[in-house]
């Protein structure tokens, strides 16, 4: 009989140490960087860029920056100084590869509204007269490795294409952050491939009909559209009937590859064929949201006035 309270009590003591194990944080290795890290370390870079406090990115020591394909030191790019601000924000992360992805638009706009404001009149870089209000589309691609930034590509335009407003941006489309059902998802070989093809109609090597479109498909192009427009009437696929709708893509990277979400992120250098010299080239992010296998939504960006080398990649356009 005096073995059951004994017995009671060890059962009470191995139940309680399961509760301390079960409590306990997930440990994370201290070179792997998941989701969270990723964002984590975007957010500390484009919080060191709105401040003009290049020294809190927390960098690798051998960091190689590029701005518009021209090698910088960090934190001396075309969007650089004070004051920023950024009110055009998506971010896109891939623990797989390490890559972590921003698109934004970026603006020294700023008027201090209030006494004790972090931007007072004193260090006014824009609406005080000492530079001219700017607003750039800005997007920067970063590799993490060991939680650090080892590599930093930043690509930013002030200009206007096909009536491109940076000013017009707002809220970015959340239709790429919806999780997408197990049985209308892609593998990430797959998901690589319909982009591939993607970039196969655009270089002409693959007729469009053979491109998985989804016809919901809508392609944005520096926030304006770009198919299905009363400039440019034909769809995702349709445009491509038109023959001056045509580049050779080389140089194509693949960074973000999310099976979750159904997004590819690809860069790739869209260069100028010979027979259409006035098709102005430049380095192209694109990004792809994929469901059922085929193309729904591409969300594009490029400097508008051309970038014939991304500084990056080999190859042509590299």
């Amino acid at each position: 009989m005096r073995r059951l309270p004994m017995l009671m009590l060890a059962a009470g003591l191995a139940l309680a140490a399961c509760r301390v194990t079960l409590a306990q944080p997930e440990s994370r290795p201290a070179d792997r960087c998941d989701r969270h890290c990723l964002l984590q370390i975007l957010w500390d870079y484009t919080e060191a860029l709105t401040d003009d406090k290049p020294t809190e990115v927390p960098a690798a020591g051998n960091i190689r920056v590029t701005s518009n394909g021209r090698v910088v030191k960090l934190g001396h790019g075309a969007v650089w100084g004070t004051p920023r601000r950024i009110p055009y924000r998506q971010a896109l992360v891939d623990p797989t590869t390490g890559a972590a992805i921003f698109y934004g638009v970026v603006t020294n706009d700023i008027r201090p509204r209030r006494s004790g404001a972090l931007i007072s009149p004193d260090t006014l870089s824009s609406s005080d007269g000492r530079a001219p209000i700017t607003w750039w589309f800005y997007v920067v691609r970063l590799k993490v490795e060991n939680r650090r930034v080892s590599e930093a590509e930043e690509v930013a335009y002030a200009g206007s294409s096909m009536g491109a407003d940076a000013k017009a941006l707002s809220l970015p489309d959340r239709l790429f952050d919806t999780l997408l059902p197990e049985d209308e998802r892609s593998s990430r070989e797959q998901l690589m491939h319909i982009a591939n093809e993607y970039f196969d109609a655009v270089s002409g090597t693959l007729s469009y009909r053979k491109v998985p479109w989804h016809p919901d498909c809508q392609r944005v192009e520096l926030g304006v559209f770009t198919v299905n427009a009363a400039t440019s009437p034909g769809s995702c696929g349709g445009e491509f009937q038109n023959p001056s709708v045509r580049w050779n893509v080389v140089n194509r990277r693949f960074y973000i590859v999310d099976v979750e979400r159904g997004l590819v992120l690809a860069i790739a250098n869209f260069t100028t064929p010979p027979n259409l010299p006035h098709n102005n080239g430049s380095v192209v992010f694109e990004l792809f949201k994929i469901q059922d296998g085929l193309i729904r939504q591409i969300q594009a960006f490029f400097r508008g006035n051309g970038q014939l080398h991304s500084g990056w990649g080999t190859g042509p356009g590299s």
